[in-house]
């Protein structure tokens, strides 16, 4: 009876079928965007991804170590708060790089990255912003207060042509 529910392709555990159908759904979708961002209304031939992928991470704790290890393997994003503060965390240090300096302009965008929107967004949550983020962004010469900036920046050059000039009077 067994070998004749098998040949039909009978499901003897419908948990971890549908696992592997959202797993397989998964698969499809990074193949084709190259990453485990899912979107939380995506769909793929019907299958409810989003959902899918928002019912993994909100059961991570409880999950089987073997569909942990694949989703990990695959790259998957367990958390999309902490993923996405990391990638405007590393596009501000590209800039850094490439410009050596963190004054970054509202509008900037860096490689499609609103760079000059996160930055707006750290300065927004500054105090409620846990400690360790603080300290990353210091560490990098973040600009918290951008008027105070400018204003540190020009009275050094003003410092400068007193230096050579002995006076203040700019014209």
């Amino acid at each position: 009876r067994k070998k004749r529910l098998d040949d039909l392709g009978f499901i003897w555990d419908v948990a971890a079928d549908a696992w592997e159908e959202g797993f397989s759904a998964l698969l499809q979708f990074k193949e084709l965007k190259r990453h485990c961002r899912v979107p939380t209304q995506y769909k793929i031939d019907g299958y409810n991804l989003g959902e899918w992928v928002s019912s993994q991470r909100k059961a991570k704790d409880k999950m089987p170590t073997d569909q942990k290890k694949k989703l990990n393997d695959l790259g998957f994003i367990w958390n999309m708060k902490v993923f996405a503060w990391e990638e405007g965390f590393s596009a501000l240090l590209q800039f850094k790089e490439l410009k050596g300096h963190c004054r970054v302009l509202t509008s900037l965008k860096i490689n499609g990255y609103s760079l000059g929107r996160w930055v707006v967004g750290q300065r927004k949550v500054k105090d409620t912003m846990p400690e360790s983020r603080k300290k990353r962004l210091d560490d990098l010469g973040f600009i918290w207060d951008v008027a105070a900036d400018a204003w540190e920046k020009g009275f050094s050059a003003l410092l400068q042509f007193k230096e050579l000039n002995c006076h203040c009077r700019v014209v």
